[in-house]
Formats: structure tokens, C-alpha cells, sequence
């Protein structure tokens, strides 16, 4: 059969469907133009201009509308300006849609036409700018005028419409700073007015384009109206049309551009010598003469109009451009009273910009609180901030230079009743009732879900049974109930961020750094990766007053020296001076490079010659040489073992750990910040205030190329991947202030010498990170990061586990002499924590033995219990992160990541169900080598 006169039958009726849509579609467009000129519209408005100011002009008008401006009424709501935006972009859209219908149809174009052909996608884009840079909530708490023609809306609105007006549209920094500063001398803006300002800006902004685009297309659309008419004339002898059509377009303001179009095309056609419609058109003359008077002023009129309005176009959508880009941190430093005067404090003004922002912001709230203005809040933390304080029980006077001491710190009290307000609790206060509240809540629904799980899966278990099934189904109860609260802390809860100094001349020499690898010198290819990782270090932290260390000890032996030590020692030797020749050091300042080495020594748990202590004896070591003590072990080898004396910061990293660029000044800047720095209680021997470790988030680096696993995929950075991933640390720092110290991070030397030298037991301390970090107060940087391999084979993984496991439960002597220590309560639970969590795997799998095995219990009530425990974590996140916290986002790529999420999640669980048995008896084994070494064998415990 052939096909092609059918074929040719389908083309031609979808080509007569398209002509006809294209056709219904030229027909709407061609109503939406004429719509633009219907007179109910009402006049077309002005665009927002007037005289053009320069320095000098702005800095009068901006004083002399500050006086015309009584004062505002704070907090009383304001008419919100947003429908009149949504309004504004309906009609930059439709007089877009004009303007392109008049370019089809070979029309000539204004500039000012085009300007917003080629631009209207970054108009409209300025409404999702709006949206997101001033909630409405945010909106009504400005200032208000209560006067004027400005009355109910907020100030900073009728101050953006002047600037607006007076620059033609353009953004010009430094003349609005002026206007700022001129209105300032009679009333202070207060800082919610100036971060307004941007977002306010692009409002009046769009507001003046909708205006002027409106008039462009109304315009174009009256000069189609009037080629319409002349090509029809002939048609109709009415001679009141034209006078009525001329009437129609005088209320709506675009009579002059029809009648000048008229003009030109009547012109044009008595040229080519029509006489078609000879009464009409001089009926259209007289209409004609009635309404262009004088034709040569009003042809000159409209093009001075058309390029005016051109030049507004331009101008409004180049500062549409330059708003987002513009450095409004630094122009609102220099027009805020409020900024300038705290600047002038040297503390505040060392400070990054976003510890500065949050001194703003309490300083803000506290002027609303108290209905002051910033200025006199800002001059009362000023004058405390000033006054020195005596030494509390640490022996060193509080931190009061630091204004965040008395916004947000100890000094905030004081503050408050300063200001004539009641001091709250405070956060201190706040903290010590947050971990009773915590354990109730977990202690409460743990009982709660144990009760259901015996009534619901053990109906019919006796008393003994009963009790039994309870005992066992505590532990993965609470792992569910500790799950839930994490995710609910997580959600509820904001972040806490440290304060931290800028440092942008970089780290200085008052707080120098010593980054150290600790490592073992066990073979020449290990040697020769450990040097290249700490060239990477350095090239990635190019600081003057930084050095980068190798940490190493021998590989254990049965003898004190072995015969390749000395080649090993001389290979690393040369390694670190061949990178000292590459890399030499400013002029003055200490070799850049370092490598310091122990040798071995008997240890009698291990029966074996091992450095001291391992890690945990290198990092004391050291810290004891750079405090100036003499407790030290590291051999002479010259310049190459000697770092500068006196250096305040370690910053410690596994040999697998990458330090990426720019993270070693912000560790240094936060531990620099005064808030931050740790005060010691000599008498307890543990750090009450500040933090003497900080701990960044440790990141799951990609893996290399063919180096990728299924089991990397599934848990690189999930906290499901073992038991000891899932500690809560930023949920701790965020509601205690303190966080988790897991090995890699910055340690404040004279902190940790004061308070760790010589304090835990020799020889059975496997797990030392969590008890340092607990005793020396360690601080949770989760907006710094590291970067480090996870486990990429269920192996590696299990066998951290196993360690980790047999380090927590070594400590527990110590948790029983929690006094000693300095433990507190905080410090206690963390600890018991790590315990909690290695019983629970056990004990689900001895219930569902127990079960299987003919016990009064459902096994399918043991199997979803114990899929709660092992899945609450990852799945809880997985659907926290269902709800996607912006609008613009692609939602078909959004849903996809979101599902590979849950999905992950899910596997995840059948994984760890799979493997239920072998984690069990995992952590059973390390649980039982602790216990038995700890209290019998007294061997192998490092």
C-alpha cells in the first residue's frame, strides 16, 4: 500500500492547525495591544524622574527630606507593596509581548522597545530577588511614616523612590552613600532600613521600568492604530470617528504619539499622490489639526521623551545588573552610624564580617526589646566593653573587650539590667537544664517504646520473660528514641557558629601554627607519600607564620633499634630539607618544615619497643615542647626538629587527611577570637570557658578513579556506616556549647598542657579523643571542613569499628573515677553514650535468637525494632531532606537526588540487616578483649 498520499494528507492538516493557532495567536496578541489603550486603564504615569543631583545636590535633598520626614512609628505594620510588584511584572509582560507583536510586524522599535526585548528575563528575575531578600515579616517591622504622601509605608521606601528619581535610575555607590549620610544628620537608619535598601531598591526600580514600558508598548500600540486607520480610510464616511478615537487615546496619554503617526502617514500618502478616501482624510485633518495644534513642538517634545525614556530603560536595567553585585557590606559600613562607631572599636572592627553581623543583629533585637535606638545600645555595650574587669576563678579577667561577651555571653545579664530589662535565664542557665530535659525525654520514650514493644510483641511472656524481653529491647529502643531527638534538635534548633577574626593580612606571628601529620617511619614508599601530603598542606595554606611537621615514630619492634631505622630516619630527613629548598621560608622566619622523631621505648602492656603513648604520647610530647616544658622525647636532628617556640596552635591531621585552601587561617581565626580562647581552672585542671580543642566537620572525599565500591557509595558520609559515626556532637555544641572531639583538629597548646600533661593513666588509654576533648572543652566548627577517605570495603570499616568499640570500653575505669578526670555531667553522658550504642546490635540479636528459639515474643516484632534502631538515623535524614528549602529549584533533579536518598537509606538498612549477625559478634568481641585486658590481662590495651 502506499502510504505517501496519506503522509502528505497529515503534513497539510498539521500544517493548516498550526497556521490556524499561529493565527489565533497573533489574534490575541493583537487584542492584548489594544488593550493597553483602553481608557479605563486610566493616564499613563510619569516615570520616577527628577532633577538630576551630584554630590553636593544629594547631600542637601537628603537632609532636607530627612526634615520633611517626622519621626516614624516603629513596629506598627506597613502596607505591604508586594501586589503592586506581582502587578508590575504582569504588565512588564504584557507590554513585552506588545513590543515583540509590533517587531513581527516589521514596525520600527524605540531604543527604549528595545532595551527591554533583550532584558525582560532579568527584570522578571528580580521578583525572586525580592521575595527572598525581604520576607513580609521583615518588611513590617521597618519604620513607618505617619505623615506625608508616604504615610503607612515603611521609610527606607520613600528614600529609594528619591535616590530613584533624582539619579535617572542609575545606581551610583558613592552618591547614594552621600544621601544616606545627608539624611543621617537629622534621623539614624536603623540597620533592618539599610539591609533593606538593596531589595527596596529593585522594587522602585522595577516600579519605574513597568512605568516606562508601559508608555513605550501603549504607544507603539496607538502608532498601529493609526496605520490602521489610514490604510482603511475610504471605508467609512463617520466624520466623528477620528475626533472620538483622538478623545479615547487623550485619556489614556497616548494621543500625541497617534496623531504625530497620523501626520506622518498622511504626509506619506499625499506624496504618493491617493486620492483613495480624499473626504475622509480631510475629515482625519481636522480631527488632526484640533489635537496637534503645533505639530513641529510636539514632534520635538516626543523625541526628547523617547530618548529620556531611553536613557531611564538603560539605566534602571544596568542597576538591576549592579544591585547583586554591588558591595553592600561596604557601603553600609560606611552610611551606618551604627557600623562606623562599633568599627572604631579595634575588637569589633578584627572581627569577620559574619561575627560582625551577629553583634548587629543582637544589638538590633536589644533596641527593639528595650524600644531604644541601636545607637544607644551600641554606646551602652561600648562603655562596658571599655570598663576592666577583675580576675574571676581562673586567675585572668573575662573577656569583656569582646562585645559578643555581652550580647550573647556572661556579661549579658549585665547588659540587660544596664538597658532597664529583665535578664532571662541566660544561655548558661539554658545549658545546664538542657541535658536534664534531654535525658528525661530519651529516658521517658525509651520506656515508652519498651512498654509497647512488650505489650504489643510479648502479649503473653510471663513476669520472668517479660522483664527479660524489656531488658533487651531497652537498647535498640533508646537508639531509636536517640535518633528521633538528634533529627528533632537538628531541625529545631539553629546552628551555633563560634565567633571568629578575620585575619585578612593573614595568620600573624602572635598566633602561629604548627600542623603535624603523626605517622610511622615504617617504609620508603610510606615516607615518600607522608612528605608529598604535607607539601599539599602547605601549597594549599600558604601562611608566613605557619609550619608543617611530620610526627613519626618507628614501626613497633621486639628490640629497641632495628637495622633499617637509620635508613628510614635519613630518608625522611632528606625528604623534609629537599622540601625546605623548594619552599624556603621569608627572610627571618623558622624553617617551614619539620620533622620530629621519637624513638622507641618498652611499653610493658604490649611486651613490645613502641613510641610512648603512640598518637596520643606524640601530641603530649609536643605539646610540652612548645608550652617550654622538658617532658619531650623527639631527637636533635638540627634546625629540621626545632619548631618556633611559644606556638599557641596545633592542628593535627591523620595521614589520609586533606587540608583544603583557606581552612588553616579559619581555624586560627576562630581560635584568635577572644570569646574562644579556653580559661583554665587550675584546680579542677580542665578548660571552664572557651574552647582549647576546636573540631571541624570531617568531610567524605571522592574516590580516586576505579577506586569507587558499592559500600563507599552507600555510607561515604552517612551516618549509619557504624555506630560511632552517628555521635551527635553538632547537636551537643549546638545545645551545650560544646561538641565531640573525634583526632583531627586545633589544639590550644598552653590549654592542654595545663590541663593534659601527665593526667591520664599510662598505658590504657585507646580511645583518647572523646575524654581530651571532654576535659579540655572541645568546640564544634561544622562550617569548616576536611576532607578525608572513607572506608571503602565493609573490612576497613568493620575493623575501625572493633577499635573504636575496645577504646570506649578501656575508658571505663576512668568514667567510674569521673571526679578525677573533671568529668561532668555532659562529659559522663557522652561517654555512657558510646557504650549505649555498642550494646545495641547485640542485644537486638540475642531477643530475636531468643525469639526464634520458642520465647514468648514475635519475631517480627524483634525484626521491626531492630530495623527502627538501624535505619531511624539515615531514613529520619533522608526525609528531612524531602522538603526542599527554596522555590527555585529544578524539582525534576531535586525529586531524583532525593529519592537516590531514600533509596540509599534503604539499602542501608538491608545491608546492616544482612550483616546483622557479624556486627553483633563484632562488637560482643571488642567488648570483651576491652574488659578482659583491662581488668585481668592488663596486656595489649594500646
Amino acid at each position: 500500500m502506499n502510504w505517501r498520499p496519506w503522509r502528505r494528507a497529515a503534513g497539510a492538516a498539521a500544517a493548516w492547525r498550526a497556521t490556524q493557532q499561529q493565527a489565533r495567536d497573533d489574534a490575541a496578541a493583537q487584542a492584548e495591544v489594544l488593550a493597553l489603550l483602553a481608557p479605563e486603564r486610566g493616564l499613563l504615569q510619569p516615570a520616577l524622574r527628577a532633577e538630576l543631583l551630584g554630590t553636593a545636590g544629594f547631600q542637601q535633598h537628603g537632609h532636607s527630606l530627612a526634615l520633611a520626614h517626622a519621626e516614624p512609628r516603629v513596629g506598627g505594620g506597613a502596607a505591604p507593596f508586594f501586589p503592586r510588584l506581582r502587578e508590575n511584572i504582569q504588565v512588564l509582560h504584557v507590554a513585552h509581548r506588545a513590543i515583540a507583536q509590533q517587531e513581527s510586524n516589521g514596525r520600527h522599535v524605540s531604543p527604549a522597545g528595545e532595551w527591554l526585548l533583550d532584558n525582560i528575563h532579568l527584570v522578571v528575575a528580580q521578583t525572586r530577588e525580592v521575595h527572598d531578600g525581604l520576607p513580609r515579616r521583615y518588611f513590617r517591622g521597618l519604620p513607618v511614616l505617619v505623615s506625608g504622601p508616604w504615610a503607612g509605608l515603611p521609610r527606607v521606601y520613600a528614600i529609594a523612590w528619591a535616590y530613584v528619581a533624582h539619579a535617572d535610575s542609575a545606581f551610583e555607590p558613592r552618591l547614594l552613600t552621600e544621601f544616606l549620610m545627608a539624611y543621617q544628620t537629622v534621623h539614624a537608619l536603623t540597620q533592618g532600613e539599610l539591609w533593606a535598601l538593596p531589595t527596596t531598591l529593585r522594587v522602585v526600580l522595577v516600579e519605574n521600568l513597568r512605568r516606562l514600558a508601559e508608555r513605550v508598548a501603549a504607544e507603539e500600540a496607538a502608532r498601529e492604530v493609526a496605520h490602521s486607520l489610514c490604510d482603511g480610510l475610504g471605508t467609512t464616511t463617520d466624520a466623528t470617528e477620528p475626533r472620538a478615537l483622538f478623545s479615547r487615546l487623550q485619556a489614556r496619554g497616548v494621543a500625541r504619539a497617534f496623531a504625530l503617526q497620523v501626520m506622518q502617514r498622511l504626509h506619506a500618502d499625499s506624496e504618493t499622490g491617493s486620492a483613495h478616501g480624499a473626504h475622509s482624510r480631510e475629515t482625519l485633518r481636522g480631527a488632526l489639526a484640533d489635537a496637534l495644534p503645533e505639530p513641529a513642538a510636539a514632534q520635538a517634545e516626543q523625541q526628547a521623551a523617547q530618548a529620556a525614556d531611553n536613557l531611564s530603560v538603560s539605566n534602571a536595567i544596568r542597576s538591576l545588573q549592579l544591585l547583586g553585585s554591588a558591595d553592600w557590606r561596604g557601603l553600609i559600613a560606611q552610611a551606618s552610624m551604627l557600623v562606623r562607631s562599633l568599627l572604631a572599636w579595634p575588637p569589633f572592627a578584627a572581627e569577620r564580617d559574619d561575627t560582625q553581623d551577629t553583634t548587629l543583629h543582637a544589638i538590633e533585637k536589644l533596641a527593639r526589646r528595650s524600644r531604644r535606638s541601636e545607637g544607644a545600645v551600641a554606646a551602652q555595650v561600648l562603655a562596658l566593653a571599655r570598663q576592666p574587669l577583675a580576675a574571676d576563678h581562673t586567675g585572668r579577667p573575662p573577656p569583656h573587650e569582646a562585645l559578643g561577651y555581652w550580647l550573647q555571653g556572661a556579661g549579658r545579664a549585665t547588659l540587660l539590667r544596664a538597658l532597664g530589662l529583665r535578664p532571662g535565664l541566660g544561655r548558661a542557665r539554658w545549658q545546664q537544664l538542657a541535658l536534664p530535659a534531654l535525658l528525661a525525654t530519651l529516658s521517658l520514650g525509651t520506656a515508652a517504646l519498651t512498654w509497647a514493644f512488650v505489650a504489643l510483641g510479648a502479649p503473653h511472656a510471663g513476669p520472668a520473660w517479660g522483664a527479660l524481653c524489656a531488658l533487651l529491647a531497652l537498647w535498640p529502643a533508646s537508639e531509636v528514641l536517640g535518633a528521633g531527638l538528634n533529627r528533632l534538635v537538628s531541625e529545631s534548633v539553629p546552628p551555633r557558629r563560634l565567633p571568629r577574626l578575620a585575619l585578612t593580612d593573614g595568620i600573624p606571628a602572635a598566633h602561629r601554627v604548627l600542623v603535624v601529620v603523626p605517622a610511622m617511619l615504617s617504609d620508603p614508599a610510606t615516607i615518600t607519600a607522608l612528605v608529598q601530603r604535607l607539601e599539599r598542606h602547605h601549597l594549599a595554606n600558604r601562611e608566613t607564620h605557619a609550619q608543617f611537621a611530620l610526627l613519626t615514630d618507628y614501626a613497633d619492634a621486639s628490640t629497641a633499634t632495628t637495622p633499617g631505622d637509620e635508613a628510614l630516619l635519613h630518608q625522611a630527613r632528606a625528604a623534609i630539607e629537599s622540601l625546605h629548598a623548594r619552599h624556603p621560608p621569608v627572610a627571618g622566619a623558622p624553617q617551614r618544615f619539620l620533622l620530629l622523631h621519637r624513638a622507641r621505648q618498652w611499653c610493658e602492656s604490649e611486651q613490645r619497643w613502641i613510641g610512648w603513648e603512640r598518637k596520643r604520647g606524640k601530641l603530649e610530647q609536643l605539646v610540652a615542647l612548645l608550652a617550654g616544658g622538658t617532658g619531650h622525647r623527639f631527637l636533635d636532628l638540627g634546625s629540621t626538629s626545632r619548631p618556633s617556640p611559644g606556638t599557641p596552635y596545633i592542628v593535627t591531621l591523620d595521614s589520609d587527611t586533606v587540608l583544603p585552601p583557606g581552612v588553616l587561617r579559619e581555624l586560627v581565626g576562630i581560635a584568635a577570637h577572644p570569646l574562644n580562647r579556653p580559661r583554665v581552672d587550675a584546680q579542677q585542671r580542665r578548660v571552664v570557658a572557651g574552647h582549647g580543642i576546636l573540631q571541624p566537620r570531617v568531610a567524605a572525599a571522592w574516590p580516586a578513579p576505579g577506586q569507587a565500591t558499592g559500600f563507599h557509595h552507600l555510607f561515604a558520609g552517612d551516618s549509619g556506616s557504624d555506630p560511632y559515626n552517628a555521635v551527635a556532637s553538632e547537636v551537643y555544641q549546638d545545645l551545650f556549647g560544646e561538641g565531640s572531639f573525634t583526632g583531627k583538629g586545633l589544639l590550644h597548646t598552653h590549654a592542654l598542657q595545663a590541663v593534659l600533661a601527665g593526667r591520664l593513666p599510662e598505658g590504657q588509654v585507646l580511645s583518647h579523643d572523646l575524654l581530651e576533648g571532654c576535659i579540655a572543652r572541645c568546640g564544634t566548627v561544622s562550617d569548616v571542613a576536611l576532607i578525608e577517605a572513607a572506608p571503602a570495603h565493609a573490612d576497613l570499616a568493620a575493623s575501625r569499628t572493633h577499635r573504636w568499640t575496645r577504646g570506649d570500653w578501656q575508658l571505663l575505669p576512668l568514667l567510674l573515677r569521673a571526679r578525677r578526670y573533671g568529668l561532668r555531667a555532659i562529659d559522663r553522658w557522652k561517654l555512657l553514650d558510646n557504650l549505649r550504642r555498642s550494646l545495641v546490635a547485640p542485644a537486638a540479636l540475642l531477643l530475636l535468637v531468643l525469639a526464634l528459639a520458642g520465647a514468648p515474643v514475635s519475631p517480627w516484632a524483634v525484626l521491626l525494632l531492630a530495623a527502627a534502631a538501624f535505619g531511624a538515623g539515615p531514613l529520619l535524614a533522608a526525609v528531612a531532606g524531602l522538603a526542599p528549602s527554596r522555590d527555585d529549584l529544578a524539582l525534576r533533579h531535586f525529586a531524583r537526588q532525593a529519592g537516590a536518598e531514600l533509596g540509599r537509606a534503604a539499602l542501608g538498612l538491608v545491608w546492616h540487616g544482612a550483616l546483622w549477625w557479624r556486627q553483633a559478634l563484632l562488637l560482643v568481641d571488642a567488648t570483651t578483649r576491652a574488659l578482659w585486658r583491662s581488668a585481668v590481662s592488663h596486656r595489649g590495651l594500646l
